[in-house]
């Protein structure tokens, strides 16, 4: 079955990239770039598209249907926030990665602020300057989250992140430690992979993926961009996957989004973005063939010319992406 995969995937690539209509369009407006914008989460329920701004800290949501922008801030929590996820079976409760705690929030999606009701879990503790970072649901809507330590100090030497899954109150596992930059993150069950970014190493690393347990085995490195652009000191960001396998991987200081196969491990394209900063993005609309990206405008002490920090949506790929998975308590 896999081995079919495989040579599907091969020659999908012939197909995915045919198109010359690329379109990219930035939602924001001047008003409503962000300092850091992260996290886009599609939901296909909905049709809204959520993130959230690091730094502000701040949430969002964006309206496909009528194209508006709502924002809020957490009452009495101004931890930075590292994602945001809808959570199953709910309309106005989600997941939010707020310093170091794991914590469920209520919000309408309209008004300016937000209501904690619950901290799932607190993770870190012995590191102050940690913090919960890039996260995603895993197909089964097992909460895959990552962790960093401070960006001032040296991260490469001393790495003092994690990579967790939450599934059930109010433990957490540890899949990874020694992890300097949590990020990117991505399935694909017709394998039984899982890819994983840590922005520190400049690579994307492959593991084993058992779909009925959420376990990660036999870490490979897929590709490595020390490798693959010697010249270009980007760091990998975010990560998405398409229906075809292809992933799709956002670079810091890179002003590009890079498409890797990753069954031939070579990156096929590379997607010139208006921004240096692109941080990551996701697949979604009615029929999940828009790419949404998140870019930042971060640190605030350098110059950064418009539109950093800005929300895109990418049309004319001629691919679709797979549906993101919303949280689900075990």
């Amino acid at each position: 079955m896999r081995s079919c995969c495989f040579i599907f995937i091969i020659l999908m690539h012939f197909r995915c990239f045919m198109s010359n209509e690329l379109h990219i369009e930035e939602i924001t407006n001047e008003t409503q770039r962000c300092i850091l914008g992260e996290g886009p989460h599609y939901d296909v329920k909905s049709q809204n598209l959520y993130y959230v701004d690091i730094a502000a800290p701040a949430i969002f949501r964006y309206s496909l249907e009528t194209g508006k922008i709502f924002k809020a801030t957490i009452k009495d929590n101004n931890s930075q926030l590292g994602f945001i996820t809808p959570i199953e079976g709910k309309t106005d409760e989600f997941v939010v990665g707020a310093g170091h705690d794991l914590t469920v929030i209520r919000w309408n999606g309209e008004s300016e602020e937000a209501t904690v009701l619950k901290v799932l879990v607190t993770v870190d503790s012995q590191f102050p300057t940690n913090r919960i970072n890039d996260a995603k649901c895993d197909p089964k809507g097992r909460l895959f989250f990552g962790t960093m330590g401070d960006e001032t100090s040296n991260l490469k030497q001393h790495p003092t992140g994690f990579l967790y899954r939450y599934q059930t109150y109010p433990n957490a596992t540890i899949l990874r430690d020694n992890v300097g930059i949590s990020n990117g993150l991505a399935w694909n069950e017709n394998l039984g992979k899982f890819y994983y970014i840590d922005s520190v190493t400049r690579n994307v690393k492959a593991y084993d993926y058992e779909s009925s347990t959420g376990h990660i085995s036999n870490e490979s490195v897929l590709i490595d961009f020390a490798v693959t652009h010697p010249d270009n000191e980007f760091a990998p960001d975010g990560m998405t996957i398409d229906e075809n396998g292809f992933l799709y991987v956002a670079t810091w200081n890179g002003a590009r989004i890079l498409v890797i196969n990753p069954v031939t491990k070579e990156i096929v394209r590379e997607i010139q973005m208006p921004t240096a900063k692109v941080t990551s993005l996701a697949f979604g609309g009615p029929s999940l063939d828009i790419l949404f990206v998140t870019t930042a405008a971060y640190p605030a002490s350098y110059t950064h010319p418009p539109p950093s920090g800005a929300v895109f949506k990418i049309t004319g790929l001629n691919v679709k992406g797979l549906p993101m998975s919303n949280f689900k308590f075990d």
